[in-house]
């Protein structure tokens, strides 16, 4: 058994103080970031073209009414006092009641939550099928393997929404096996549920498995450089087992990185693919809130996905620091 004495134990003090300085700087710089973000939120939705007061009260406008609602959502007060009651209130769980439909904002946002959380699990079952084209291109030859990367080069370019409309041209136009539309109803069977999230998600997995595939290749043709692979390849393991028993392993800390920091990517595709398929979710209800001038539910929603973005990248930043031997948040 190994005694540690002082001269042991003193730079592992100092090394966990290090982890910890450099865990208590991620967060804080973070939460100052989340900051800043509600700032830009708060202001962006405050400086919005038009007066949604008078758009509120229609009809029923008069100059002694709208002076009366200005004053109960807090509009005659200076910009900064307003932010500063908007985010004490955010942060103490009163997110407010909507405009349009003059229920809490929590009421109107998590039912569209709940939709884009199913479209978001059925997407992510993308990604093992795009680590799975990865690995058996690069068990092809390299014309093959030309072919893959410049096919994955030109969907990525491609926008979801040219996307959508071409799958929703071919599947629901021409061949007529999906609807164009996904309209979730509540208390729907779940196999039609599910039967309208496959276009929309085949939208979003099309362009995982062009990226997550054309990386998985460019780290197997890495690997397949190094010594330990030729040693393989020597002992009588062929090129896919080698690749699959021995390679595949090397890099699952590189594509469970890749994986997460595409997730922050892919929210705003799923965002844009919902409004392009009616899909009743957290981007469609962004827009309208947008157009209806819901400023509760929009800046809500806005936070929401900052938020979301946050929790991706910090997530990222710890897997790489958990395998590669570094802390960072």
């Amino acid at each position: 058994m190994e005694v540690l004495t002082p001269f042991h134990a003193a730079p592992e003090r100092v090394h966990s103080r290090a982890r910890a300085w450099l865990l208590l700087r991620g967060i804080l710089t973070r939460v100052a970031i989340l900051i800043g973000a509600s700032a830009l939120i708060f202001l962006g939705t405050a400086v919005i073209p038009g007066d949604f007061v008078t758009e509120l009260l229609g009809q029923d406008y008069t100059p002694e009414l709208a002076q009366r609602m200005r004053a109960d959502l807090g509009l005659d007060r200076v910009l900064v006092e307003r932010f500063v009651l908007w985010l004490s209130a955010f942060l103490t769980g009163d997110l407010g009641r909507s405009f349009t439909t003059r229920t809490g904002v929590w009421e109107v946002v998590e039912p569209r939550l709940e939709n884009t959380l199913a479209l978001a699990a059925v997407t992510f079952l993308w990604f093992p099928v795009a680590i799975a084209a990865g690995l058996g291109v690069f068990m092809t030859g390299r014309r093959t393997q030309h072919c893959f990367r410049l096919v994955a080069q030109i969907v990525i370019c491609m926008p979801e929404f040219l996307i959508a409309y071409i799958f929703i041209y071919v599947f629901a136009v021409e061949l007529r096996l999906l609807p164009a539309v996904s309209r979730i109803s509540q208390g729907a069977p779940f196999l039609d549920q599910l039967r309208l999230l496959i276009l929309p998600s085949a939208c979003l997995g099309v362009g995982i498995v062009a990226y997550v595939g054309r990386m998985v290749l460019a780290l197997l043709a890495t690997e397949e450089r190094k010594d330990y692979f030729e040693f393989a390849r020597l002992k009588g393991f062929g090129r896919g087992e080698t690749a699959l028993r021995y390679a595949l392993p090397a890099i699952t800390p590189s594509i469970l990185n890749l994986a997460l920091t595409y997730c922050a990517y892919l929210l705003t595709g799923v965002l844009v693919i919902e409004v392009v398929f009616g899909f009743a979710g957290l981007g469609d209800l962004t827009v309208s809130s947008v157009v209806w001038r819901d400023i509760p539910v929009l800046q809500f929603c806005a936070m929401l996905i900052t938020g979301i973005y946050m929790l991706l990248y910090s997530l990222s930043d710890l897997v790489s620091g958990r395998f590669i031997g570094r802390t960072t948040l």
